[in-house]
């Protein structure tokens, strides 16, 4: 058997750990990403640092400004995710949750069940075509608020190390960019170039924090 999504050989399931592991980064980065593309709703205005934006030309093509609309939409990003979670909550005969009201709430809820899942999801037959269409969410929002960003990749720099209000640690990836300020992109942690060796000190050993070690089981 192999991972259905990178071919990884695989003794049972159908995600690889390292593959289980960037879906569950992607799934808890989702209510970010879907808040960075508001700083692209209006033709010639620039990302901030807040969002760890860059700017962006004036005359930027219209179709980008579309392409953020179409995300932030109902049937864009929270589509997405609001399927993959009545699928999952169907294939295993668990009542469906109800929604929040405001779109932003229903990201994050629907990314949050998700993730909440991912033990179901990497013995689950359809997780490679999951994993597929989150990558490709995340892909879709970054040609908009990072063009480019494939022709100069940043650096990982490890994992996220701030602790969360229940006590465990973050563990998002971290990437290092001189174009734009290193930020979580789940737990909104900032993290300047002054703390990288700090944060290469405090990275897990091994680099495995508490909330994926079901995702790999």
């Amino acid at each position: 058997m192999t991972c259905t999504l990178c071919k990884t050989r695989l003794e049972h399931g159908y995600l690889c750990p390292d593959c289980t592991r960037d879906t569950l980064d992607r799934l808890q980065g989702m209510a970010y990403r879907w808040k960075s593309l508001e700083e692209w709703l209006i033709p010639g205005r620039a990302g901030t640092a807040q969002y760890g934006g860059r700017v962006r030309r004036a005359e930027a093509p219209l179709p980008l400004t579309q392409e953020a609309l179409d995300l932030r939409a109902g049937g864009g990003i929270v589509g997405v995710l609001e399927d993959w979670h009545a699928a999952v909550c169907d294939a295993r005969s668990i009542p469906l949750p109800p929604r929040p009201a405001a779109i932003a709430a229903r990201v994050r809820h629907a990314a949050d069940r998700l993730a909440a899942h991912i033990h179901f999801i990497v013995l689950w037959e359809q997780a490679g075509q999951l994993a597929r269409e989150i990558r490709a969410l995340e892909a879709r929002v970054l040609e908009v608020t990072d063009p480019g960003r494939d022709e100069d990749e940043p650096t990982a720099l490890g994992r996220c190390v701030a602790e969360l209000q229940d006590g465990t640690v973050c563990g998002a990836r971290l990437y290092a960019d001189m174009g734009r300020p290193v930020q979580c992109t789940h737990c909104g942690c900032p993290y300047p170039p002054e703390t990288w060796l700090a944060l290469r000190h405090y990275q897990p050993k091994p680099a495995r924090p508490r909330q994926f070690e079901a995702a790999a089981a």
